[in-house]
């Protein structure tokens, strides 16, 4: 099967799930337009960076913490009115960020000894 067919069986289950994003359709038409492989078309895309801080590692936790890294510039992810652009980490997830990094446990935070913005999830997504 070319890839082409593997991607758009892809964002077929991912319509039928209600998970289909921007990204799996710029890739189709990555590969429908160049005829080429899944890294080639990926290869066009831009990747950004999400870290959201949480105190848990719960997704539906709120969000303490926050940093993008998108179109080659850095933002504290503040909306027009300062509020956290996502205020979960399922949020982002549900805005079709990806994790790519979960948060160290080893870190936990307690009550007597609180270090950093909690854990730490890293997302990312292509545009």
């Amino acid at each position: 099967m070319d890839n082409l067919t593997e991607q758009l069986k892809r964002i077929r289950q991912r319509f039928e799930d209600n998970e289909l994003t921007v990204e799996d359709i710029d890739l189709a038409l990555g590969l429908a337009r160049e005829d080429c492989t899944v890294r080639e078309a990926s290869a066009e895309l831009k990747q950004s960076l999400l870290y959201l801080h949480a105190p848990t590692t719960n997704p539906h936790s709120a969000v303490v913490g926050i940093s993008i890294y998108e179109d080659g510039a850095d933002s504290d992810g503040l909306d027009e009115n300062g509020d956290f652009r996502y205020r979960s980490i399922k949020e982002a997830l549900d805005d079709g960020w990806r994790i790519i990094k979960f948060p160290e446990a080893s870190l936990a935070m307690n009550e007597q000894d609180n270090y950093g913005l909690g854990y730490e999830f890293v997302l990312e997504r292509w545009r």
